[in-house]
């Protein structure tokens, strides 16, 4: 799906149905919004982000779209599109990762695993 066909069809399900007001809660011009959805520009990455936050779409899936649409056809197939099970994961519990959470839960109460991860964060001048 193209980027313009994303952003207009999440906004028809918000309920918008012109770009003024749609473009005040987005917090973009209406004329940024009008030639993105109409005349398929791609804006700037911090731009899209702000879109998918507040139309709650995937920031990686629009942003992964917007690139896909500007590079040539030769290259488009050497992006990889993030599979549905991952985009629906989460924040991690823990800066580790899923396997060794899953290990450590089997032999770590909870307090154990929290006191584990803050020594991750701590750098090595602090362990002395």
């Amino acid at each position: 799906m193209k980027l313009s066909e994303m952003i207009r069809t999440a906004l028809e399900a918000k309920g918008f149905s012109n770009l003024k007001d749609a473009s005040k809660v987005l917090g973009i011009s209406p004329e940024l919004l009008r030639v993105i959805i109409n005349k398929g520009h791609i804006p700037k990455d911090s731009t899209l982000m702000m879109i998918a936050k507040k139309l709650k779409l995937e920031m990686s899936t629009l942003v992964l779209a917007a690139h896909q649409e500007k590079v040539p056809d030769e290259v488009k197939g050497f992006f990889l599109t993030p599979s549905k099970a991952k985009l629906n994961r989460g924040k991690r519990k823990y800066p580790l990762s899923e396997e060794q959470t899953e290990y450590l839960e089997k032999i770590l109460n909870i307090d154990e695993i929290m006191m584990l991860r803050k020594f991750r964060q701590v750098t090595d001048e602090g362990r002395i």
